[in-house]
């Protein structure tokens, strides 16, 4: 009976943490959990909020076309081969991944901005500020200085993958996140994504609030 006990009780602890590893997180309670190391620098949930939101705000701009009144039946779709919110959560992270690689490069070469593009920059903040939807400007996870942190740093980036083609011979978008040069690029360097932080992370509500839908997912747009 006592090893029968003993055999129940591992069985439901196992249980109990199989569940609690794969239930969504509160977002802004976890700010400070890794989400992502890129060459032994760790990217916290706070340091991914931009890409959070940002990507948030790209997806919901089609669900609110799919539907208006429930956009959160966009993000429960199959579209194109892929289920949208994972995707979304997908490239969040990819987005982030690249730019602190590029980043990092950019700072050890000294890459600093002139006052041009110093102006440039504010412009995108304020592009970036108008584009949100003032759900998610009501619902930020983080601080707006945290943002825009961020999106300096993002200045810095887009520099330093002007050079980096350039020098190359090759376009722009082939630096990108998705581009075939940048894969090339990335193989050189270690990134270890923190699954059991990251897949527990909702993109699409952690600066959206969405009505809860219980609509089974499906395809939509080929896929």
């Amino acid at each position: 009976m006592l090893l029968l006990a003993g055999f129940l009780l591992i069985m439901l602890v196992g249980i109990y943490l199989g569940i609690s590893t794969r239930r969504p997180i509160v977002y802004r309670s976890h700010l400070q959990d890794v989400a992502v190391t890129v060459d032994g620098e760790d990217l916290t949930l706070a340091d991914m909020a931009y890409y959070v939101v940002y990507e948030e705000m790209n997806v919901e701009k089609d669900a609110r076309i799919y539907d208006p009144k429930r956009p959160k039946k966009y993000w429960n779709t199959h579209a194109n081969g892929v289920f949208v919110a994972p995707e979304a959560r997908r490239i969040a992270m990819e987005m982030a991944i690249h730019d602190r690689i590029l980043l990092r490069k950019a700072q050890e070469e000294g890459i600093v901005l002139s006052t041009e593009e110093k102006e440039q920059l504010e412009r995108r903040r304020t592009d970036f500020w108008e584009d949100l939807f003032d759900e998610q400007k009501e619902n930020l996870p983080v601080s707006y200085s945290r943002i825009d942190k961020t999106i300096g740093q993002l200045a810095l980036v887009q520099k330093y993958q002007m050079k980096l083609a350039k020098e190359n011979g090759r376009t722009y978008a082939s630096y990108n996140w998705d581009g075939a040069f940048y894969e090339q690029l990335r193989k050189g360097h270690d990134v270890s994504i923190h699954k059991l932080v990251w897949n527990r992370v909702q993109v699409g509500d952690v600066s959206l609030k969405h009505e809860a839908d219980f609509t089974p997912a499906r395809k939509w747009g080929g896929g």
